[in-house]
């Protein structure tokens, strides 16, 4: 009976979050073909790199969402063994200092955009309303980690299902005519209301957040208690980022033509649908391969991970069937101009695919038993070569294309590495003791 509302439970879980995936992936596009006829392919380029820089502000998490839930899942599968009341100050401390953050970053680029008069001076609220709404998800994190982290990953993802339904329909409504200010109002709005809703039913639901005498003051201590896992956490998360972002910054340096980031643009969104679709699947089976880890259960293990990939094939296969035979249709569609998504480019999409979900899959269980050290390595090592070969593609004059495909090599390297620390790890853990009740290793 418990097997089977287990089984039930991921099944919910599973379609929420393929749902969530889907409306962001057409969230995504839809806006980029909306913004491309309502401010003009050129002034596009401005609004992208702004919500691309609002993604920095993410990385003030410092990884500490990953190292927390790593602490708050082990504790939720052996009680006792760290004191909830400093775990859960901790989350509230990181969620009110995440929630000043974003607002305190919002409000100097909006002074910054003014000052240095960046993009059309018309939409300059839009990108500030903009930034705001793409940094709110700093608070978010820390949230959603700790309801994950008991099990409450439906009413996570129910929530997030209900925000991306109306951000979709919004979307819609902004091609069929709905004001640029009033679309980012409404953008801010929901996910202002998303983050009121999930700390009400979090408080409720989650032992960790229901806790009476919870102190910020005590869970900055806590946090400081801990500053090796999350050094090592925050040099994993942060190389990551910039792996994935330094490229809107690099290129516009490389090539004065704006179309050579529109490319990189779309080349980024498709692969982020896939670590998207990818995390679905990983989020859907993760507490499964936790449960499995922890208990020493290394046949439940395995089979997860195998299950794990088998499921990630249905996006990888389905994304790159689609770029590989419609690419040109498809691009040119979107972006109401044929030829900016070069055939090179949608190769180099197709191969990412295959890429990111050995790197996905092996990397998120990785990071969720505590590995967080030597995928850190490995993750700043990549960051350093892509650094590197990016001015080498400056100095020699390349092509973008030239580019992006020595930056999807690099990250190839850096997946295969993820692939045979995972095995290694799970091998070695064979071979000794159980690992049921130890403390989460970095």
């Amino acid at each position: 009976m418990l097997r089977s509302a287990a089984v039930r439970k991921s099944l919910t879980f599973f379609l929420l979050k393929s749902a969530n995936t889907a409306l962001a992936t057409l969230w995504s596009f839809l806006l980029a073909y909306s913004l491309v006829r309502i401010v003009g392919l050129e002034n596009y380029a401005f609004f992208a790199t702004v919500i691309a820089f609002a993604s920095l502000i993410l990385q003030a998490d410092l990884g500490i969402s990953i190292r927390l839930f790593g602490r708050m899942r082990q504790d939720f599968l052996h009680p006792g063994q760290a004191s909830r009341e400093d775990l859960g100050s901790a989350a509230m401390a990181a969620l009110w200092s995440y929630a000043a953050l974003a607002v305190l970053a919002t409000l100097l680029f909006g002074l910054a955009v003014w000052a240095a008069g960046l993009g059309v001076e018309a939409y300059r609220p839009v990108y500030v309303l903009l930034f705001l709404g793409s940094a709110l998800p700093l608070p978010w994190m820390i949230l959603r980690v700790t309801a994950n982290a008991f099990d409450a990953y439906v009413m996570t993802e129910t929530i997030d299902f209900i925000r991306r339904s109306a951000l979709f329909g919004l979307t819609l409504a902004l091609l069929a005519g709905l004001p640029l200010m009033a679309y980012s109002l409404a953008f801010v709005a929901l996910w202002l209301a998303g983050l009121a809703v999930l700390f009400a039913l979090a408080r409720r639901r989650v032992p960790l957040l229901a806790q009476q005498g919870l102190r910020a003051r005590r869970g900055f201590s806590v946090l400081r208690q801990d500053l090796r896992g999350i050094a090592a956490s925050a040099q994993l998360s942060i190389s990551e980022f910039l792996i994935y972002i330094f490229p809107y910054y690099a290129i516009p340096l490389m090539h004065r033509d704006a179309l050579a980031l529109v490319a990189f643009d779309m080349f980024y969104k498709v692969t982020r649908f896939a670590t998207t679709a990818y995390l679905t699947v990983s989020e859907t089976l993760l507490p499964h391969q936790t449960r499995a880890w922890h208990a020493g259960d290394r046949a439940g293990l395995w089979r997860t991970l195998r299950l794990a990939f088998v499921l990630g094939l249905v996006p990888m296969l389905g994304g790159a069937g689609v770029i590989g035979l419609f690419g040109e249709q498809f691009f040119g569609l979107l972006l109401g101009q044929a030829g900016v998504v070069t055939p090179a480019v949608r190769v180099a999409i197709c191969v990412m695919l295959v890429l990111m979900l050995v790197q996905t899959l092996c990397g998120a269980f990785l990071a969720a038993t505590g590995f967080l050290a030597p995928l850190a390595r490995r993750a700043s090592l990549t960051l350093a070569a892509m650094l590197g070969f990016a001015a080498l593609t400056a100095q020699q004059g390349w092509t973008v294309e030239v580019f992006i495909g020595g930056y999807v090599a690099l990250y190839g390297c850096e997946a295969l590495s993820y692939l045979v620390l995972m095995i290694r790890t799970i091998r070695r853990h064979e071979q000794g003791s159980s690992p049921a009740g130890s403390p989460i290793g970095v």
